[in-house]
């Protein structure tokens, strides 16, 4: 118990860091992204500070404007359940990825724009699930902001089926264009608290 105590301070102290690095950033003009990456980053630290991975997305129109925004929700996105026996799982979602998310909402119409001419921003490259997801959702282009060496598939797209291959043909996707300090800051959100999130994630899996 006393070890899940300190960790918990760790974890907290962490996330104020986050926080008054955020404060202190201003959008560098000279970087098309950077306005949306701290936005994004904004949204990465309240789904981080609400006990899930602290990643968010935006998806963006082609007048530059923001129409949706989503963050990680997978401890807290709510699952009806029938039956009391599945209580423990009423606060877990895998699929509540903040991708996924806006691609759920631009499905059920939400979203006021043909997908095709869409930009996806995420603040981390997207995982195996979401790029394929993604591929299939018809959006135009995908922009991340920090790599995900260990779970981004974006950057491992040649591992892929040939089918996804081909459907990557069809979607742009690069590396956001922002400054170091957001592209690091980005990154720091999603390398925070992942001891314990993974320890949640295999308990409720594994349970």
């Amino acid at each position: 118990m006393v070890r899940v105590d300190q960790e918990s301070v760790q974890d907290s102290a962490q996330i104020s860091t986050l926080i008054n690095r955020l404060n202190r950033l201003q959008p560098d003009p000279a970087y098309r992204d950077d306005l949306y990456g701290i936005d994004a980053c904004r949204l990465a630290l309240d789904a981080l500070e609400q006990g899930n991975y602290g990643v968010a997305a935006l998806l963006i129109d082609p007048q530059g404007q923001v129409v949706a925004q989503s963050e990680n929700r997978v401890f807290s996105q709510a699952v009806a359940s029938k039956d009391s026996a599945n209580a423990a799982f009423a606060d877990y979602h895998s699929s509540a990825h903040a991708e996924m998310l806006l691609i759920d909402q631009l499905e059920a119409g939400l979203v006021p724009h043909p997908a095709e001419q869409l930009t996806l921003l995420v603040t981390l490259e997207p995982c195996p699930m979401c790029l394929t997801r993604l591929l299939v959702s018809g959006i135009g282009s995908v922009r991340y902001i920090a790599r995900d060496p260990d779970g981004g598939m974006l950057t491992q797209a040649d591992k892929l089926p040939p089918a996804w291959r081909n459907l990557m043909q069809l979607q742009s996707h690069y590396k956001a264009h922002v400054s170091t300090a957001v592209r690091a800051l980005a990154s720091d959100i999603a390398a925070t608290n992942l001891v314990t999130l993974r320890g949640k994630l295999f308990k409720h899996i594994r349970s």
